[in-house]
């Protein structure tokens, strides 16, 4: 998954080599006439004309992943994302100094490049609180470099609920945002590299979590590991 970037002074995307992406690691951000509304409570029909994306295992467990849909659309400037969750025991962290980091949670990376020479976290618990950062990969030893959390998403709108059976979580970001990173793989600015995660907490008797780690594109790791090149797959805005 490595691609050679061309960065000129003045682009505000990158140019990068033609990467095979399999099918299955591709996903279209459809377009909508309108906007949805971002609440957290997914009941708009604008929904129903995204891609349903469901994919989503264990790569590091032999159990049943419980079900977890994502779903993206894009409008004039904004992207808006959903995810729609299963889970019989929503975990909420209380800690000040890492509530959201012991809550469930969904996640979405973007990255500049296939080397992750720079990419950008959000990670968003039930409560829609946001854990976000920006990061950077060693490729030569095949892990994380750096990451800083101080960071924050330009513009970044999230909603989230309760539900019966799990929650859902609802978001929004400019698009002049994802110029603005450089974060586009083509000229016509349509094309990003995405990782979609989940993070699937359980309470345990004892007050440890059991911490379970799901993705939709599987890096083939010996253990969880989220900060890869290999979690990476394709998000496409069609029209």
């Amino acid at each position: 998954m490595i691609a050679t970037a061309t960065i000129t002074v003045m682009a505000s995307y990158n140019v990068v080599a033609e990467t095979v992406v399999p099918k299955s690691a591709i996903y279209n951000i459809n377009h909508t006439e309108i906007a949805p509304v971002i609440d957290g409570i997914a009941h708009d029909n604008e929904w129903k004309s995204a891609q349903a994306l469901t994919a989503f295992s264990f790569p590091w467990r032999d159990t049943p992943a419980p079900a977890t849909e994502f779903k993206a659309l894009w409008h004039a400037e904004t992207l808006y994302f959903q995810y729609t969750v299963t889970d019989k025991n929503v975990a909420i962290g209380t800690d000040p100094e890492r509530a959201i980091l012991d809550s469930d949670r969904v996640e979405i990376f973007l990255a500049k490049d296939a080397e992750l020479s720079r990419y950008y976290t959000m990670e968003i618990d039930p409560k829609a609180r946001v854990f976000s950062a920006q990061a950077s990969y060693d490729m030569v030893n095949k892990k994380r470099a750096s990451l800083d959390s101080n960071w924050t998403w330009k513009g970044l709108e999230t909603k989230a609920s309760l539900t019966d059976s799990g929650y859902i979580v609802e978001g929004k970001l400019p698009l002049q945002t994802l110029t603005d990173l450089s974060l586009w793989q083509n000229k016509q600015q349509t094309q990003l590299l995405c990782a979609l995660m989940r993070a699937e907490f359980t309470q345990q008797a004892d007050g440890k979590l059991d911490m379970g780690w799901m993705t939709w594109v599987d890096p083939k790791t010996p253990t969880p590991n989220f900060h890869n090149p290999q979690t990476f797959g394709s998000c496409r805005l069609v029209k």
